[in-house]
């Protein structure tokens, strides 16, 4: 199955004006999938920060899925999910 890198961004709940970056890499056999999948990961992330679980998901964009050679997934890296100062 290919890896793929996805960069979501989102606010941590509607109004609340805390918004993030993430990236994950993902193994998926399409970048559609890859992208759900980071959407719902980043999503329980929300839900562990206190954002109502019916809206977490709801929360994450998807902005960009790029499939990548699989010699470039990293090993452990910096946490990757990234609050942003507001603007």
């Amino acid at each position: 199955m290919p890896w793929y890198r996805c960069e979501a961004r989102g606010l941590e709940a509607a109004g609340a004006g805390n918004s993030f970056a993430a990236t994950r890499f993902v193994e998926a056999d399409a970048a559609e999938t890859a992208a759900l999948n980071v959407r719902r990961s980043v999503g329980r992330e929300l839900v562990r920060r206190g954002v109502d679980p019916l809206a977490a998901e709801a929360c994450v964009k998807v902005d960009e899925v790029r499939r990548i050679d699989e010699e470039d997934v990293p090993g452990i890296v910096a946490p990757d999910l990234v609050w942003l100062a507001r603007a």
